[in-house]
């Protein structure tokens, strides 16, 4: 599966997914999203529909939706959001700790 320019296609799940996560305040450009409306693995797993996958360039954070008669993807990618994920990588607090006590002794 690649990404690129497959995010630019404009379908209405991508169309959705934008406009979710500027109504969060995420920037829609730093994510690639992919529709795959014929995808091997939901006809392996026998569902309808196909896929949406969602990737945050700037962390490489990677989730995968079923799409479909019936699927709840959109409640599901709203539900990731709110638990945090696609959330911006932050520094850990030891490397916080670190860089400060590097820059008051320098």
């Amino acid at each position: 599966m690649s990404y690129g320019s497959e995010s630019n296609d404009g379908g209405d799940a991508t169309t959705a997914i934008r406009t979710l996560l500027a109504s969060r305040g995420l920037d829609a450009r730093d994510f690639d999203i992919l529709e795959d409306a014929h995808s091997g693995i939901s006809q392996l797993l026998g569902m309808a529909g196909g896929i949406v996958s969602l990737r945050r360039r700037s962390t490489g954070e990677i989730r995968v939706y079923a799409t479909g008669p019936g699927s709840a993807w959109f409640a599901a990618l709203c539900a990731d959001l709110d638990r945090g994920h696609f959330k911006a990588a932050t520094l850990s607090s030891a490397f916080r700790r670190a860089a400060l006590a590097a820059h008051l002794t320098a």
